[in-house]
């Protein structure tokens, strides 16, 4: 936060003796979430303010967002997020944009495939809005362009993990002891349970060395909007390296299975394409790593636990337009662990699919969405139905409603009991 507050000071000062035009707006927002079971309590009340500004100067574009948020159930306190803060720098054939940003790269409806370059804010799972859930990170992005092809080169030099809560009303679950053969015995089978314990992530150090980058080359193909990705970086969602030590001090026989966070180099392959045919729209998106970290079942065949594996996954799909006021796209997905071995606890294939219908009547006043994803792998689902009213031209009021359903160890179903009505109020000034 200290660093982006001195980068948005830094561009803002120097702007400052060349001729620009500068605006201010922002918005107020209200969200509170009830669950629908009992106790029927408040699984949200948040309150936002967020100012914006934006600065033109000739070639150069200046924007910073700002944040303060309050959360009653959280915690109850104001806190001041630097959302982003970035320098636009416009030349006849390369762009730059240097500072907290976000990068768009994927194609999907309500999944991230290819979308990969920010982070995510999981504190409220996937229910905040988009622009939300991806945490801006400070990068260079360089843009170079010509004609129906563009290269955009990004340079990222700090690292930010994906945050994730283990406390609270969306804390995701995990064991607090395991099963183990026991050391002590000679007995075939017999197994002690031991506790385990988590130590906080150590994140790389700033440096060279830890830069991560990538490049994404877009072109328009016989009508087509192709796009080739590369990505080197971290993994953001922590990888769990076990270690079982002797405690002790321990209450149980011992020992302790200690998961220490780590975020080790990944290396990925993406394309993305879409193409309109009359009232259809197909597109599609799929990504490859040659080597991702997995955990297995049997600690003592593995080192940490963790085996290496390539992972694919994909996604195709097709938009139509119903009528001139209402459109559904649907995408089937699918993810697969390659080279695949029983000792891993990821199941090897998982299959999914969406439904995303859209609807803007009365002048775009009335806009209703319903959003589902159902992982047919494991029988679990996220439904989302919300209506936009837009009052006046300042002015929204949203109503809506989630529901989340599965078996209490998959990721949809980790939340059943979490099914809610919300209504959220945004007035834009």
């Amino acid at each position: 936060m200290k660093r982006g507050v001195i980068l948005m000071a830094i561009l803002w000062v120097g702007l400052d003796f060349l001729p620009a035009e500068v605006e201010f707006h922002g918005l107020l927002r209200h969200h509170s979430a009830f669950r629908i079971a009992e106790p029927s309590d408040a699984l949200v009340l948040r309150n936002r303010l967020r100012l914006n500004s934006e600065l033109w100067s000739g070639d150069v574009y200046g924007f910073a967002s700002v944040d303060f948020l309050n959360d009653a159930v959280v915690d109850n306190q104001t806190e001041l997020n630097l959302r982003e803060a970035y320098l636009d720098i416009y030349g006849a054939w390369v762009d730059f944009r240097i500072g907290k940003q976000q990068v768009v790269w994927g194609k999907a409806d309500g999944y991230f495939i290819n979308d990969i370059v920010n982070p995510l804010d999981l504190s409220l799972f996937l229910l905040q809005d988009f622009d939300d859930i991806r945490m801006a990170t400070t990068m260079l992005n360089t843009k170079f362009h010509h004609g129906n092809y563009s290269l955009e080169l990004l340079v990222i030099p700090e690292f930010r993990p994906m945050n994730i809560d283990f406390e609270g009303n969306w804390a995701f679950r995990r064991p607090d002891s395991v099963a183990i053969p026991n050391p002590a015995t000679s007995m075939i089978g017999e197994k002690m349970n031991i506790p385990m314990v988590y130590p906080e992530s150590s994140l790389p150090e700033c440096s060279v060395k830890n830069f991560e980058y990538g490049l994404k080359l877009n072109m328009f193909l016989l009508g087509t909007d192709i796009s080739l990705i590369y990505f080197k970086a971290r993994e953001d969602q922590p990888v769990m390296q076990k270690e079982i030590v002797i405690n002790p001090g321990s209450a149980l026989p011992g020992f302790e299975m200690r998961l220490t966070p780590t975020h080790p180099w990944f290396t990925f392959y993406g394309l993305n394409f879409s193409r309109p045919v009359g009232m259809w729209v197909i597109r599609g998106e799929g990504g490859y790593y040659p080597k991702r970290s997995y955990d297995t079942k049997y600690f003592t065949t593995q080192v940490d636990g963790l085996t290496e594996k390539p992972f694919f996954q994909s996604m195709v799909g097709v938009e139509y337009q119903l009528t001139a006021d209402l459109n559904i796209a649907v995408q089937a997905i699918q993810e697969r662990i390659l080279d695949y071995e029983e000792a891993i606890v990821t199941d090897e294939v998982a299959n999914l699919g969406t439904v995303l219908l859209k609807g803007s009547f009365r002048n775009e006043t009335i806009q209703p969405m319903w959003l589902t994803l159902y992982h047919f792998s494991n029988d679990s689902y996220l439904s989302r139905i919300m209506i936009d009213w837009k009052y006046s031209d300042s002015f929204t009021i949203t109503f809506g409603t989630d529901i989340l359903g599965g078996r209490a160890d998959t990721i949809f179903g980790q939340f059943d009991k979490n099914d809610n009505l919300y209504l959220k109020l945004r007035y834009d000034f």
